[in-house]
């Protein structure tokens, strides 16, 4: 029997989160805010950039699943500019200590994993427009989203976290 799509992408935003958190969770405070340069994200950044994105997704799903062929908002914005968005949402979340940051990454997760108990198979197929996602876009494909996404900014965590303790082990701030 061939397995279900949605436990397909619950399996994919399982791990994918497994391999983010064995990435950040050896991390302090300090590792968390480095910043190669002063206008650069820190890892609490990307981590912040991440809740951001699946709070959207989880929006739009939500969306998707209630309407139908549902608009994003951000569609009706003629200047739409991801980078803006990006750092726009990434500001808000920037009072958040290192452990909240954490912790808000568990919460918005457990949401979505929850919200992936409810979505028939059938509704994988329902579409939406979205400026970054696709017009059209399915539901399914809305769903991927977290986990290709969340895999590049893996990267540059790995990349922050390696300089940083270099950076350490060197006794030169970068």
């Amino acid at each position: 029997m061939a397995r279900s799509p949605v436990a397909t992408i619950r399996q994919e935003l399982q791990a994918s989160r497994r391999a983010t958190l064995q990435l950040i969770d050896p991390l302090d405070a300090e590792t968390a805010a480095f910043r190669l340069r002063p206008d650069a994200w820190s890892i609490k950044d990307h981590v912040a950039h991440l809740m951001a994105v699946e709070e959207s997704v989880i929006h739009f799903a939500h969306r998707i699943l209630d309407e139908d062929c549902p608009i994003s908002p951000l569609c009706h914005d003629v200047a739409f500019n991801q980078d803006v968005w990006n750092n726009r949402e990434v500001a808000e979340r920037a009072g958040y200590t290192w452990t909240e940051a954490r912790c808000a990454l568990d919460a918005v997760r457990q949401e979505l994993l929850a919200l992936l108990d409810h979505i028939p198979i059938e509704a994988l197929d329902r579409l939406g427009s979205h400026p970054v996602w696709g017009t059209p876009v399915t539901l399914a494909s809305v769903l991927r989203v977290p986990y290709r996404h969340e895999r590049r900014h893996r990267d540059e965590i790995a990349a922050l976290a390696a300089l940083k303790q270099t950076e350490m082990s060197s006794g030169v701030p970068s």
